[in-house]
């Protein structure tokens, strides 16, 4: 059974990055602050590779996710889908980050739009009108491999949850009090 659940979980992350409405397209990465604080955004999930359980995100160079994972490379990413009550927590480690014209180019022209915004993201404008393009884009694929997964689903009588650890190139799970 605990095979199964792993199976599930990588058939899942493999159909997010096809569906566009695939619950885990959109996921929250959790990285930590130069103070210590965690700091969680929304980002959208661009590829996985289940034989490496390597996820991939797209950002701009300029904002704070990249600056904290420089400093803390090792990071959280969580999935939920609504409709099964299934929760994913999936300890990660940054293990890349590098500019890629071949998938900046692939983006839809407004997608790469997103990336040559002339201020860095974050920085205080007058409105919301008042942002503005240049031609240098800032386009950065950041790469992270799974560590730890820990998988949560509701259900009735009985609420299921695992936790899988990679260790030697090898997932060990084991299933855990919900």
């Amino acid at each position: 059974m605990l095979d199964q659940l792993l199976l599930d979980c990588k058939t899942a992350w493999i159909k997010a990055k096809v569906q566009k409405k695939h619950p885990f397209r959109y996921c929250t990465l959790v990285t930590v602050r130069p103070d210590g604080l965690p700091d969680a955004r929304v980002v959208v999930l661009r590829d996985y590779d289940a034989q490496n359980e390597r996820f991939t995100i797209y950002t701009d160079a300029r904002t704070p996710k990249v600056e904290a994972l420089r400093a803390q490379p090792n990071a959280m990413l969580l999935f939920y889908d609504a409709r099964k009550l299934l929760q994913l927590r999936v300890e990660v480690h940054c293990t890349g980050m590098h500019q890629d014209r071949q998938k900046y180019k692939q983006q839809h022209p407004a997608a790469q739009k997103d990336y040559t915004t002339t201020l860095p993201p974050g920085t205080p404008i007058k409105g919301m009108d008042a942002v503005t393009y240049g031609e240098q884009d800032h386009f950065l694929v950041v790469e992270f491999a799974a560590k730890k997964i820990d998988f949560l689903r509701l259900m009735r009588p009985n609420h299921q949850r695992a936790v899988f650890q990679k260790s030697a190139n090898q997932w060990e799970g084991q299933f855990i009090a919900p």
